[in-house]
């Protein structure tokens, strides 16, 4: 699932550990994501910061937990195109995400994983709303620790890496799509950070090892999947690019950048993910 590191979590070790302390699946479900496993889709799909009406209609969503009991999940059911899903808006952070997939995981019932979120460009060929799927993504976060049998080694800078066959999905539908929509998406080689501000900081030097974009979870996700054979991919937009002047996220994008990538996130990117949930892995 990714280079270096002890992993040693897999599904049994993770319910083992839960059972260790007196509770259930099923218990853990309702008391941290506010469900049950039985309301839970096959199909997931998984954004830090959107809303589903960003790529939905209204009458497509039915919200089945505003608030959950930890982190504060919002998780609603999807049907669109006839394909049903469950998607959760997990806020930000790669520690968020990574314990929703380890939840999910003990639901028994996830198939494929879909990440969908908005990424930041490194390079002047990524242009504002281009789609970009990551390669791989590194780890500048400090939740993917934990993950490691031993969470005191240095996991920083590992690569982690999509499950094979649900990235090969991804891509054909991507370029299928994109090339009908005349939308450009490109690979790439994302790097994960902690923090928005403090990143900055450091791009040069990000930019420096040869990465082209960046995000704040893929990498955690990566790892969590891989590590729990939860085929997982993400699909992500660019937000804004800081190698290009006066297109960082501090800074106000034009009106035609920001009608492209509506266009992108409201017509392009559900078509994608009905391809991607509809293809057998």
């Amino acid at each position: 699932c990714g280079e270096g590191g002890s992993n040693v979590m897999d599904h049994q070790s993770l319910l083992s550990s839960m059972e260790k302390f007196g509770t259930t699946p099923e218990e853990i479900c309702l008391n941290t994501l506010g469900v049950g496993a039985d309301k839970i889709h096959e199909n997931i799909l998984l954004s830090p910061g959107w809303f589903p009406e960003r790529m939905f209609l209204t009458d497509e969503i039915e919200e089945i937990v505003q608030s959950s009991p930890l982190f504060q999940y919002k998780i609603w059911n999807i049907t669109h195109q006839n394909v049903d899903m469950t998607y959760v808006k997990t806020g930000f952070g790669a520690a968020v995400v990574m314990d929703v997939l380890l939840l999910l995981r003990l639901t028994g019932r996830c198939k494929k994983i879909l990440f969908a979120s908005s990424v930041g460009g490194l390079s002047e060929e990524l242009g504002i709303g281009d789609i970009v799927l990551p390669v791989y993504s590194a780890c500048g976060d400090g939740a993917s620790r934990y993950l490691s049998d031993d969470f005191l080694s240095d996991t920083f800078g590992e690569k982690q890496y999509a499950d094979n066959r649900f990235f090969s999905i991804l891509t054909r539908v991507t370029e299928n799509v994109c090339g009908n929509n005349n939308v450009k998406w490109h690979f790439g080689k994302t790097f994960c950070t902690d923090t928005i501000v403090a990143q900055y900081n450091h791009l040069e030097k990000i930019v420096g090892m040869g990465y082209n974009s960046v995000d704040m979870e893929s990498a955690a996700a990566f790892k969590t999947g891989g590590m729990l054979g939860m085929p997982i991919a993400a699909l992500l937009n660019v937000s804004d690019n800081s190698v290009v002047d006066n297109k960082s996220l501090m800074n106000r994008r034009t009106d035609d950048e920001q009608k492209y990538r509506r266009f992108v996130g409201r017509e392009v990117i559900p078509q994608i993910i009905v391809g991607c949930f509809n293809s057998s892995l």
